[in-house]
């Protein structure tokens, strides 16, 4: 019978809607119908009101259904409940799509619209279009995203590098902001029940202002003044009607592009503006979490000339910037950091024994045992093997120039772990894929990369920062270490959270070369230093990339975490100058006990 009557009721309502929102009868068949109402790639269609209503009568019957004991007069009652409801909150969105379209005809915005599946996830309306299941996304959508970009006027939004709006852009941004003020919204309903009804399916909404630049200039510059011009449109939301509480603004700056910066028409369309709409504060996390980076879209920095199919010189390049890398994180520099007592005692805990067995304790195997096996043992017994162009860009080294072993870069093929398929991206991603490294030299080889910044999701009401997500299980602050080539490698405070491999804070690094345990128990650090970080998510793997700057000649150090934990890392590479050449050594550091 609960079977029965809920098939009743859902497919009354679904025939509802159905018959509601088609066109001339008799003209189309079911399937176009159906599309017509639930997929109808017109913003000003009843897509959302329509599969609201669906959704709305499946969660008004189960509940009518449990209330009711099985009574099919609560569970009827319960349905046409979630059908108000639910139609409300679909009929609210397919009239602020339909309004913003209006909007970007009358000013001459360029804007593009997506829906925020219930996964947390995005499609445009564009991958929509094209997809199998549009009807079955839309109706479980929980937001909607909406890029703006202005097409019409010069400088776009904002008055040249500043944070100011033009008046142009006051104008478009005033009438976006009555299309989402609900207050306003709900004045346009003359029933009063109905009104009241509108107010309260808005009321947990949340928008988040999120301000993108593209990958010219400064990384961390470019963050900072999308951050502060997110807020500026947020602000000017909150001047226009709507309640502070329900804005958060980010500035994402390079970090996630939708277009390749190669070109100028890219780099245009990365210049943007979103506004994304969600539910409730819970669908705001989901969507958070589940957000990924286009890494295919980052541009390498174009580092080091070729010399030949053998041999690669580079300058580095390294941007530096005070501001955080991901959400959450503080900022940082190449700044010395003091104090390595308590550490070298846990290095020489973790490492007993070791000139006996070769080793150190930490489980880690020293590139000696590399050496051995027939790897060349230093760089100036490889010199002729790296060829330097004679007009080669000097690299950037500080303070004393360490020999980590290894072999020239440009002869090696990067024998760091897969991270796997990259989510949403592509259909596959390896560290060490040469075909992969030729498409996105970025990804492969850290030395082509640079620090790419993004500031933190802000609540508008009091500038906290929106927090998402746990730590990835052992990356929590945790130290991590390994011996190469005789000199011990110290990563602190390590934490990483499993939202988007979200860096938790900006770790340490530390080098003691030449390091003896047994002669030595309180060195000191030859190199103390704290790391600008970049990380990338995979299917297998967390992709950790610290930018060295050229302290002790390291250029940068990648590290493989695993993405469920494990107390030994995956695997890496540590990318180095000697005599202006540059080197890879592998890395593969374990947890300091």
């Amino acid at each position: 019978m609960k079977f029965s009557s809920l098939k009743q009721v859902t497919a009354a309502g679904v025939a509802l809607c159905v018959a509601g929102c088609a066109t001339a009868p008799g003209q189309q068949g079911i399937g176009e119908g159906l599309t017509n109402t639930f997929n109808n790639p017109d913003p000003c269609s009843n897509n959302a009101r329509n599969t609201g209503m669906v959704a709305g009568a499946l969660v008004g019957t189960l509940i009518g259904a449990k209330l009711g004991d099985k009574d099919r007069g609560a569970m009827l009652a319960g349905a046409l409940l979630g059908t108000t409801v639910g139609g409300l909150i679909g009929a609210d969105m397919d009239k602020r799509r339909c309004d913003m379209a209006k909007v970007a005809h009358d000013y001459q915005l360029r804007m593009t619209f997506a829906a925020v599946t219930s996964d947390g996830g995005v499609m445009s309306d564009a991958a929509l279009s094209r997809s199998g299941n549009a009807a079955d996304v839309k109706k479980n959508a929980i937001g909607n995203v909406v890029s703006v970009q202005d097409e019409g006027g010069p400088g776009g939004h904002f008055e040249s590098n500043s944070d100011v709006l033009t008046r142009r852009a006051e104008q478009y941004f005033s009438a976006i902001a009555d299309v989402y003020n609900q207050a306003k919204l709900a004045q346009s309903i003359a029933d009063p029940v109905k009104r009241q009804q509108s107010l309260q399916a808005g009321a947990d909404r949340k928008l988040l202002l999120v301000g993108h630049t593209d990958d010219t200039g400064s990384s961390s510059l470019n963050a900072e003044l999308s951050e502060r011009r997110a807020k500026a449109v947020a602000q000017y939301l909150e001047r226009r009607g709507i309640p502070r509480e329900q804005i958060y603004y980010q500035g994402g700056g390079e970090v996630y592009p939708v277009a390749d910066n190669h070109s100028e028409a890219g780099r245009a369309e990365n210049r943007r503006v979103e506004i994304v709409e969600l539910s409730s504060g819970a669908n705001l996390s989901k969507y958070l979490e589940a957000r990924r980076s286009n890494y295919q879209f980052y541009r390498a920095v174009p580092t080091r000339p070729e010399a030949s199919s053998t041999a690669t010189t580079a300058s580095t390049a390294v941007a530096t910037g005070a501001a955080p890398r991901r959400p959450g994180s503080p900022s940082g520099t190449a700044t010395p950091v003091a104090g390595a007592k308590g550490e070298a005692a846990r290095i020489a805990k973790a490492a007993p024994a070791a000139a006996e067995a070769g080793r150190p304790a930490d489980k880690v195997v020293s590139n000696k045992a590399a050496e051995k096996a027939g790897a060349p043992a230093a760089p100036a017994a490889r010199a002729a093997a790296a060829v330097t162009p004679a007009k080669a860009s000097p690299l950037k080294t500080s303070g004393k120039q360490i020999d980590f072993g290894g072999a020239p870069l440009a002869q090696t093929t990067l024998a760091a772990a897969s991270v796997g398929k990259l989510a949403h991206q592509r259909p596959l991603f390896s560290l060490i894929s040469s075909a992969y490294a030729d498409d996105a030299p970025v990804l492969s080889d850290c030395s082509q990369d640079r620090p790419r910044v993004s500031g933190a999701v802000r609540a508008l009401k009091d500038g906290a920062t929106y927090k998402v997500a746990e730590h990835v299980p052992g990356l929590y602050g945790k130290s991590w270490t390994e011996r190469v080539n005789g000199h011990q490698i110290v990563i602190n405070r390590v934490a990483v959270l499993a939202s988007e491999a979200t860096l938790a804070q900006m770790p340490e690094l530390k080098v003691y070369a030449d390091y003896d345990p047994v002669a030595n128990r309180n060195p000191k650090p030859d190199v103390s230093m704290r790391p600008e970080v970049n990380t990338y998510l995979g299917e297998g793997g967390i992709l950790y990339r610290l930018f060295t700057a050229g302290a002790g000649g390291m250029q940068c150090v990648d590290i493989v975490y695993n993405r469920n934990g494990g107390t030994v890392a995956k695997g890496g590479n540590i990318v180095y100058a000697h005599d202006n050449r540059l080197y890879v050594s592998a890395f593969k550091p374990a947890i300091a006990n």
